[in-house]
């Protein structure tokens, strides 16, 4: 089984008031009409979805946002009501394990451990030295919590590396009982691997319920 064979809780909904953005029409946009059977006046409109009212009533470890490019995921993503929480930076006058907090050594490395960041050396770099792979776990482990928001996950990494991080952060969130964590992609691959409680599938215009589904038989990981 996959998510999107899960029970629709709700269909979304566009919002009444458009986003507008304006712009000069120049020589250029005209040039631009000219080759095309297209008429622009300067005005682009865009109808945003709802954030689904189903999210404030039931109890959920992780969310996932998903649709093609220019869906609108990153402005729904937005009406989360913890949105604002920032994500953490790694101070790189400093190695990535001294950016944890220490206070809780064993909390520290299972965070580095979930994401499969678990050598010596790594640790010891600063963050701005790290891969692109490495930095993306790197990121994460250092600011998964509750009420946290993560747009365009995975998008940077191959989907090896993508898969194997998300069945370790699956089980740290798990573990330490975190709620609402919301993750934004259009990426659909890792979804049935991350196994979260609720999909909002842009494609579909849908809310997936997938509590208690164990969406992983399906599947086979090779990472």
């Amino acid at each position: 089984m996959t998510y999107s064979d899960c029970k629709v809780l709700s269909v979304l909904q566009h919002k009444e008031e458009p986003l507008i953005s304006k712009i000069p029409c120049d020589e250029y946009t005209q040039l631009a009409q000219s080759y095309f059977d297209y008429e622009f006046l300067g005005e682009s409109k865009f109808y945003p979805y709802k954030l689904p009212k189903v999210l404030n009533e039931i109890d959920y470890k992780i969310c996932v946002i998903t649709g093609s490019s220019g869906k609108g995921k990153s402005v729904l993503l937005k009406e989360f009501p913890f949105y604002q929480k920032e994500l953490r930076k790694f101070d790189n006058s400093k190695s990535v394990i001294s950016n944890f907090d220490f206070t809780d050594k064993e909390d520290c490395m299972d965070r580095l451990a979930s994401v499969g960041l678990s050598t010596v050396p790594t640790w010891c770099r600063p963050r701005n030295v790290l891969s692109v792979g490495e930095g993306f776990r790197a990121d994460l482990a250092l600011n998964i919590q509750s009420e946290m928001c993560f747009d365009e996950f995975t998008s940077t990494v191959d989907r090896n590396v993508a898969i194997s991080t998300v069945l370790g952060i699956k089980k740290y969130i798990v573990k330490h009982n975190l709620k609402k964590v919301v993750f934004c992609s259009c990426h659909k691959d890792y979804i049935d691997y991350l196994e979260p409680d609720t999909v909002i599938d842009l494609d579909d215009e849908k809310v997936y319920d997938c509590r208690g589904v164990d969406l992983k038989k399906a599947l086979s990981c090779q990472s």
